[in-house]
C-alpha cells in the first residue's frame, strides 16, 4: 500500500538526555543505587541515538513477526490509551472501538476464532494474533501504516471500513468481502500466513519465496524501475507480499516524509512504526518492559536498542530484556525498572533478582555526595561513587547506615560488601564500619573505628560491636562496647 503516513512525535534525543539529567541531579541520596556513572549515561546516550536501518533483505525477522505472545490484551489496550488519550468529540478512537466479530473454524493458516456480539478493538487484535500465530505488534503496524487507526484522533468510518488495506489493491477498489475492522484484522493476518503456503494449501505464492533474489519494484509505476533483493526470511516475502514495493532513496531520506514521485511509503512505514514503537524489528520490545521503554524516550532512550527477546519465566513470574547497555527487569509487584552501568555489573554479581536484593523497585538516580548514584531494591540498594566503586547494602546494616545519614554521614559511602560469619556481620564503609549480632546493628567510627580495624574488625579479638559510639565521660572520653570487650 502507498500511504505516506503521518510523522509520529518522538523525544529527540536530546531533549531525553536533558530530561534525564536534570531528573536525576535534581535528587538526593535517602538509598542506594543500581546506575552507571553520570558519565556513563551521556555516552549511553550517545551512542543509542542512532536507530538501525531499512534492510530491504529482512524488514523483520520471523521470531519477531510470528511471535504472538509479545503482549496481552490488557497491554494492547493500554498502549492504545496511550497513542491517544482524548479522541476528539464526535469520533470513536481504535480505544474504543467495538465491532461484532465472526466464528471461524481452524484451517492451515489460523486456529479457530469463537466470535462475538461487541469485541472491543484490542480484544480482537489479542485474539487474532493467538489464532493465527501473528504478532499483536505488527497488527498494531499495520493499522498505522495502512489507515493511521493507532495514533489517529478523529478517524472516519470508513478507516475502520478498511483499516489493514485487505482487499485493497493498488489498481483497483477495494472489495467488499473484506469489509468491516474484524473482517480486514483476520482477513490481513490469515493472508499473511497464507502466503508461506502452509502444509494442506497449494504452492501460490512463489515469486517472493526466501532464500532467492527477487526485482522488488520501487512504485505502481513501472517506469521508476526495481532492483534485485534477497529475500532472507518468510516474514520479509509477506510484507512483500501484502505490499510489493521497496521504498527507494528518496522515500527512506524522507523519514517519515514524502519522497519523490516514485517513492512508495507501506514497508518503509512499516518498519519505522516498529522500531519507534517496539524497538526493534529483530529483538521487540514486549509485555510491561514496552511501557517502560516508551516512558525512557522510546528508540533515543539510554538503554538502546534491544538486544535479546523479551524473556519471561524469572523470579517470582517476572521478566526481562536486554538492551545494548543494560536491560529493563519486571516482577508484577515492582513494576517495570531499568538497570545499566557500574551497579547493574554489581546486581549481576551477586544473582540478580534470585540474590539478596530481589528486583529493582525504582529507577536509577545519580547526584548524590562526591557525584555518587544509588537504585533501591526490594530488600536494600547498591550505591556507586567514583573513588567506592558499587556496592550492596541491605538489612539491619542497611538500617543502620540509613540512621547514620546514609552517604551523607560520617560513614561516607560503603567500601566492601557485607561480611556475614558466625552469628555476626559487618560492612566496610568510607569513614569507617557497620558491625551487627543478635543486639543489633552500631556504627564504629572516629578513632575507635581505626583501633578496631587495625585489629581485624569483627572477625578480631573484640568480636562485632554491641552498642553504640557513646562520648561523655571523664576527660572528654568515648567508649563503645563490642562481644568480647570494648574500646
Amino acid at each position: 500500500m502507498l500511504q505516506s503516513g503521518r510523522r509520529i512525535t518522538l523525544t529527540t534525543f536530546f531533549a531525553a538526555v536533558a530530561v534525564l539529567v536534570t531528573a536525576i541531579g535534581s535528587l538526593t541520596s535517602v538509598s542506594a543505587a543500581q546506575a552507571a556513572t553520570p558519565q556513563s549515561v551521556s555516552t549511553v546516550a550517545a551512542v543509542a541515538a542512532a536507530p538501525s536501518g531499512f534492510n530491504p533483505s529482512q524488514i523483520i525477522t520471523d521470531q519477531a513477526f510470528f511471535n504472538s505472545g509479545t503482549m496481552t490484551e490488557a497491554q494492547i489496550q493500554s498502549f492504545l490509551e496511550a497513542k491517544v488519550p482524548t479522541c476528539r468529540a464526535g469520533y470513536t478512537c481504535l480505544k474504543d472501538w467495538y465491532d461484532t466479530s465472526r466464528t471461524t473454524s481452524a484451517d492451515a493458516m489460523c486456529g479457530a476464532y469463537s466470535g462475538g456480539m461487541r469485541e472491543r478493538a484490542s480484544r480482537i487484535i489479542f485474539k487474532v494474533a493467538q489464532a493465527c500465530g501473528i504478532n499483536p505488534q505488527v497488527i498494531l503496524v499495520t493499522l498505522q501504516k495502512e489507515q493511521g487507526l493507532v495514533n489517529h484522533t478523529w478517524p472516519s468510518d470508513w478507516r475502520y471500513r478498511i483499516a489493514m488495506g485487505q482487499g485493497c489493491p493498488d489498481t483497483a477498489a477495494c472489495d467488499t468481502r473484506y469489509y468491516g475492522f474484524f473482517n480486514q484484522v483476520y482477513g490481513a493476518a490469515w493472508q499473511l500466513k497464507r502466503y508461506a503456503n502452509p502444509p494442506g494449501t497449494s504452492k501460490y505464492f512463489t515469486w517472493y519465496a526466501p532464500g532467492q533474489t527477487w526485482n522488488v519494484r520501487f512504485n505502481p509505476n513501472v517506469s521508476c524501475g526495481s532492483s534485485p533483493v534477497y529475500i532472507a526470511n518468510q516474514a520479509t516475502a509477506d510484507l512483500y507480499y501484502y505490499t510489493p514495493y521497496q521504498p527507494n532513496a528518496a522515500a527512506l531520506r524522507a523519514g517519515y516524509g514524502e519522497g519523490d514521485s516514485c517513492s512508495a511509503y507501506g514497508n518503509r512505514n512499516f518498519f519505522n512504526y516498529f522500531t519507534d514503537w517496539f524497538g526493534s524489528t529483530s529483538q521487540p520490545i514486549g509485555g510491561a518492559i514496552l511501557a517502560r521503554w516508551t516512558e525512557l524516550g522510546g528508540r533515543a532512550n539510554p538503554l538502546g536498542a534491544p538486544t535479546g527477546p523479551y524473556t519471561c519465566g524469572t523470579k517470582n513470574g517476572g521478566c526481562y530484556q536486554n538492551f545494548q547497555f543494560g536491560a529493563i527487569s519486571w516482577s508484577p509487584t515492582t513494576g517495570a525498572w531499568e538497570t545499566y552501568g557500574d551497579i547493574r555489573a554489581r546486581w549481576s554479581r551477586i544473582g540478580f533478582e534470585g540474590g539478596v536484593l530481589g528486583y529493582p523497585i525504582g529507577a536509577p538516580t545519580c547526584g548524590t555526595k562526591d557525584g555518587g548514584c544509588y537504585q533501591n531494591f526490594q530488600l536494600g540498594a547498591i550505591s556507586w561513587s567514583p573513588s567506592t566503586g558499587a556496592w550492596e547494602t541491605y538489612g539491619s546494616i542497611r538500617g543502620a547506615w540509613r540512621d547514620s545519614g546514609f552517604e551523607g554521614g560520617p560513614l561516607g559511602y560503603p567500601t566492601a560488601a557485607p561480611v556475614n560469619a558466625d552469628g555476626r556481620a559487618s560492612q566496610a564503609f568510607q569513614g569507617g564500619a557497620i558491625g551487627w549480632t543478635s543486639a543489633g546493628a552500631f556504627p564504629v567510627t572516629g578513632d575507635i573505628g581505626r583501633r578496631w580495624n587495625a585489629i581485624s574488625g569483627a572477625d578480631g579479638a573484640l568480636g562485632a560491636p554491641t552498642g553504640p559510639y557513646t562520648c561523655g565521660t571523664k576527660n572528654g572520653g568515648c567508649y563503645q562496647n563490642f562481644q568480647f570487650g570494648a574500646i
